[in-house]
């Protein structure tokens, strides 16, 4: 099997295991008094402080671990939406851990807007910044689409936005966008920023948010005291351990040739959603007239792995971000197809043939 569904999930590496494995042995409680949990409580400030340099987090700024990059995106709308008088800012192109938070809350009578999208995924940002006002306390923007592999030009977008308000909190789901793009948090100017494990070759379970100004946040999960008081629950140590070996080991890669090699051999009536303005290793193409969860399983006959858009929405039958952006008779014939460095020139060339010819066989098939 060549594994084209990297934006989904991505194997754990080898050394990102063993340390896991390793780490597991120091079993001991991080927040127990004795000897041998002091050591294992050191080594998760260690790591937290790995991540704060690593990110160029700004003086001041901490890392939350939490259970999940969903958990993260979750407790930041929960700390910050509390007043109805207030306007809240979501793009339509979020992960549906914030679309389906906000609109809860919008189902609540908070004031809630979901943000219109370009053609290729990104947030249209002149819409968003026409509804940003005095009342607004909240913009969150994906960094990279997990649907097209739209890029947000997040640093600009917070810029324009706090000369605007500059008491507007700006969050960004930054899990698509790490080992896509060199990520400096002091440049983008965010409030906070959600990363992820397990999109990184690193284990799943375990996510972090970066918290610019810790005493503006509201914890999400109570209890024990944990993680600064902002996390309660006893921390993933073995995961949070091989988090930090999967992203030493990561390096921003340029998929650019890979990209070139699977969009010219594609043929058919198809319609590419993903431009020159989304990271090269994840490509939306969406074919008119088919479905494409029946092109999924045909390819994965052949030997490849694709996805359909998000792993987060695929038993929805329908995907609520190309529906926006894509004629209807093209938006049920999606495949999303993401890169890794395991597969080759010659893998994507080959993947594009057979799903174009896919694709065509269906029509004809259908149509007789």
């Amino acid at each position: 099997m060549i594994y084209f569904d990297n934006a989904s999930t991505t194997k754990i590496s080898k050394q990102a295991l063993e340390e896991y494995v390793k780490a597991s042995e120091e079993f001991f409680n991080p927040s127990s008094l004795y000897t041998p949990s002091a050591k294992v409580k050191k080594d998760i400030e260690e790591c937290r402080d790995y991540f704060l340099k690593k990110f160029k987090a700004p003086s001041g700024a901490t890392l939350i671990f939490t259970g999940s990059a969903s958990e993260s995106n979750n407790s930041v709308l929960n700390s910050v939406i509390t007043r109805k008088d207030k306007k809240y800012i979501v793009s339509s192109g979020e992960h549906s851990s914030i679309h389906n938070t906000a609109m809860k809350y919008k189902e609540q009578g908070y004031n809630v807007l979901f943000i219109p999208l370009k053609k290729n995924g990104g947030v249209d940002d002149t819409a968003l910044l026409e509804e940003v006002d005095e009342t607004t306390a909240l913009v969150s923007v994906i960094h990279v689409s997990n649907e097209t592999g739209a890029i947000n030009d997040i640093s600009s977008l917070v810029r324009r936005v706090k000369e605007k308000n500059k008491n507007v909190i700006m969050h960004s789901d930054g899990v698509q966008a790490v080992g896509k793009l060199n990520i400096n948090l002091k440049e983008l100017g965010v409030d906070f920023y959600t990363i992820s494990a397990h999109k990184i070759n690193g284990p799943k379970g375990i996510g972090g948010l970066f918290v610019m100004k810790p005493n503006k946040f509201k914890p999400f999960v109570v209890g024990g005291g944990q993680e600064m008081n902002m996390r309660a629950g006893t921390e993933n140590v073995p995961a949070i351990k091989s988090f930090v070996v999967a992203m030493k080991e990561l390096e921003v890669k340029d998929y650019s040739q890979h990209k070139k090699a699977f969009v010219e051999n594609l043929t058919g009536d198809y319609c590419l959603v993903s431009d020159d303005n989304c990271v090269d290793n994840i490509i939306s193409v969406c074919f008119n007239g088919v479905r494409g969860e029946t092109i999924q399983h045909m390819l994965e006959m052949e030997g490849f792995l694709v996805g359909t858009g998000s792993a987060c929405n695929s038993k929805l039958g329908h995907n609520r971000v190309l529906s926006q952006i894509v004629p209807s008779n093209y938006v049920g014939g999606a495949i999303r197809v993401s890169f890794d460095n395991s597969v080759s020139l010659d893998d994507c060339k080959e993947l594009a043939i057979k799903l174009s010819n896919f694709a065509e066989d269906y029509k004809k098939r259908i149509n007789k």
